[in-house]
């Protein structure tokens, strides 16, 4: 007979496991209820802003003039690159024939060898002397063969009416004989023939004259050319003018149409410009198409007269008392948008400078306004943000205003925008500020 372990003990043992595990855990909990029950809780604060220390501006309009800021060189207005029209040996030149020397108008630059052009202009005028007498020779003896023919034309009247009479009276009367009268008509034709003759003579005369008197011309034409090529020799300064260049020197062979020196004009310089369109027809009111034909414009583009121009240094230095005005519109470049403007200086007539100097070649910064606006806030340049904004404390806050900026200066621009009373602009740097805080 078999036996069936008895269950009841096991079953003993986990019911004890488990209530001793129930124990653990209500101990547990009921220890960290008493433990948060007795701790004090902190004390409650009250919520401060303490905000960031920013330095403003209050917003102060005012009156300026606009404007416009352009970067250029200055350039000669006058650069004249000589160079000889006629070839030869050069025999002098000017004392300050160097570089960077300067000739005062009218002086010689440099002489080349005139012998042989002197010689071709006495043969020219040689010739001319000639092709005048033969000219004065026909008209001579064009008068003289009028005369011959006046009374050679009065002995073939006379010769002709002998003839006849001999003839009549031969035919009709039988009186005298038949070799009288024909020795009468030979007469007649001799007269009659060499008359003939003066005639075809005399009516050549013109055509002779006209002739003498093409080559006359064409001989008066090779002594102006001899004349001017001996002239040519002798080259002088068209204006007073500093050497840029110099290729020649005494002693040299040059060539017609070589390059030997190039003179440049330093009273005049020119400054080409390029401002953008919003610049050009905004910031100057520059229009184009109505453009006076009288005016510096030229026609097509209008606005110049009234601009008014200031030049400096890229560093800041402002260069002497130089006039400087808007001379013309250049052209305008569709690939960067931009309009150039000339702008020309004048050195003053005493050719006194005060001040540094404006010299070719320098790059300089131009000012050039037309128009002023009212109603613009000054403001520090650091203050304007890259999108045409700025920062305002307006009621406490940060508020961010969009804004036109009219024109701009060494360290300070000038904007417009919706401001309100009270408003003041924030000059602190700041970088991405939350707005209303």
């Amino acid at each position: 007979m078999s036996h069936t372990p008895d269950a009841r003990p096991a079953k003993v043992t986990i019911i004890v496991t488990g209530l001793v595990c129930f124990l653990i855990i209500a101990t547990g909990v009921f220890g960290m209820h008493k433990m948060a029950t007795s701790k004090r809780p902190p004390a409650e604060k009250p919520f401060q802003n303490k905000g960031l220390a920013v330095s403003t501006l209050p917003v102060k309009t005012e009156t300026v003039r606009l404007t416009a800021v352009g970067y250029g060189q200055a350039e000669a207005v006058r650069v004249l690159d000589i160079c000889p029209q006629v070839s030869g040996n050069i025999v002098d030149i000017h004392p300050a024939l160097e570089q960077g020397g300067i000739v005062p108008e009218g002086e010689i630059l440099l002489k080349i060898d005139d012998t042989g052009y002197a010689i071709e202009r006495d043969k020219a005028a040689a010739q001319v002397r000639l092709t005048e007498n033969t000219i004065a020779q026909y008209r001579v003896s064009l008068e003289r063969d009028n005369d011959r023919l006046a009374a050679l034309q009065r002995s073939t009247l006379l010769s002709k009416t002998e003839y006849t009479r001999l003839k009549t009276l031969y035919e009709t009367d039988r009186v005298g004989t038949l070799s009288d009268v024909e020795a009468a008509e030979q007469d007649y034709n001799l007269c009659l023939d060499t008359e003939k003759s003066l005639i075809k003579t005399i009516s050549l005369y013109p055509l002779q004259i006209k002739e003498a008197l093409s080559d006359l011309a064409r001989d008066k034409a090779d002594l102006k050319t001899a004349g001017l090529n001996l002239a040519r020799c002798t080259i002088r300064a068209p204006f007073s003018g500093r050497v840029q260049d110099v290729a020649v020197d005494a002693g040299t062979y040059v060539s017609t149409g070589t390059l030997a020196l190039t003179l440049t004009d330093d009273s005049m310089l020119e400054i080409k410009v390029p401002l953008s369109d919003r610049d050009a027809f905004d910031t100057l009111r520059l229009r184009a198409g109505a453009g006076d034909r009288g005016s510096r414009a030229g026609g097509w583009i209008s606005g110049l007269d009234a601009v008014e121009c200031r030049l400096e240094t890229v560093t800041g230095k402002a260069y002497a008392a130089m006039t400087a005005t808007v001379h013309r519109a250049v052209r305008y470049d569709d690939a960067s948008r931009t309009l150039y403007l000339a702008v020309r200086v004048e050195r003053p007539k005493n050719g006194e400078v005060q001040g540094m100097p404006l010299l070719e070649g320098m790059f300089c910064k131009l000012y050039l306004s037309a128009r002023s606006v009212s109603g613009v806030v000054k403001i520090p340049a650091g203050s304007l943000n890259a999108d045409d904004t700025v920062y305002l404390a307006r009621d406490g806050k940060l508020k961010t205003l969009p804004v036109v900026r009219e024109t701009s200066g060494k360290d300070s621009v000038w904007i417009s925008g919706d401001f309100l009373p009270g408003d003041r602009i924030i000059t602190t740097p700041l970088t991405n500020p939350m707005e209303n805080a």
